[in-house]
């Protein structure tokens, strides 16, 4: 049976940001306060570092290749794991990391934050999986509560207990995915701002949701009338390409097709 490759990276651990800091960002552009946690706080930082020095990114994964063996990826004293591209996946993450020029960060939102939180919560009780909520919502709908989006809105999720490098590693190489949906999501131009929210997951452990928008107008119940503008023109009507869960403001249903089970040593998790 083949997995996604979902990394477990001896040479790359310990660092939360190139910055060099490991603290939680506390503001949002609006002066809010960011209520990440340490966790959450370290995978935004981890998101925002990729797209400010994508080339360092791309130095990271040339490292692993020794690790590779057709499509079996081994690494001293684990059991291999079995990819379903192999180095060919990690191969194309490179270039495409040393072709994309540097993007600023992601801001936090409010709303975006809490429409992340909502999925982590659901769940988190009932043990789902996906894009799709216990009420047949996705993400364009599970956002209206908390506010108005601007531009494109998409989606992705993690499932695992791994640190932040790694999640981030894992959606940049995109192992099983055609569209590289995930990695184009973290490095588009599309996308200004963003909410993560993580939690518990009754089979994986754990699990994060990253919710991305171009802009976000947060509602009265998301506690703050300050707006979050996108630097890009709003589009209407339309859907993008990106799978499993990208959309433009107005679009259609979203891709949702499940992805192949990973598995990292002795536990399986899975990226959506």
């Amino acid at each position: 049976m083949k997995f996604q490759f979902f990394l477990l990276l001896a040479l790359l651990f310990g660092v939360v940001g190139l910055n060099g800091s490991a603290n939680a960002q506390t503001k949002s552009n609006g002066g809010a306060t960011n209520p990440l946690s340490a966790s959450e706080s370290a995978l935004l930082n981890e998101i925002n570092d990729a797209r400010a020095h994508p080339q360092v990114y791309a130095s990271y994964l040339e490292k692993l290749k020794p690790m590779f063996s057709g499509k079996e990826y081994r690494r001293t004293g684990h059991p291999a794991l079995v990819t379903e591209e192999g180095w060919p996946a990690v191969e194309d993450a490179i270039k495409f990391l040393q072709s994309v020029k540097p993007l600023p960060p992601l801001s936090f939102s409010q709303g975006l934050y809490l429409a992340a939180q909502s999925h982590v919560k659901d769940q988190s009780s009932r043990g789902g999986l996906g894009h799709k909520g216990s009420d047949n919502t996705f993400i364009e709908e599970r956002v209206k509560p908390f506010g108005s989006w601007q531009g494109g809105i998409g989606e992705n999720i993690t499932y695992g207990d791994d640190s932040a490098r790694e999640r981030i590693l894992t959606w940049l190489i995109d192992d099983g995915v055609p569209s590289r949906g995930h990695r184009r999501r973290l490095l588009s131009t599309d996308y200004n701002v963003a909410g993560i929210s993580c939690g518990s997951h009754p089979e994986f452990s754990a699990m994060c949701v990253l919710d991305l928008a171009g802009g976000f107008i947060d509602s009265g119940s998301a506690n703050s009338n300050t707006a979050v503008k996108s630097t890009t023109a709003t589009k209407a009507n339309t859907t993008t390409t990106t799978s499993p869960s990208t959309k433009v403001n107005g679009g259609s249903k979203p891709a949702t097709t499940p992805p192949a089970k990973t598995k990292v040593a002795t536990s399986n998790t899975r990226k959506m």
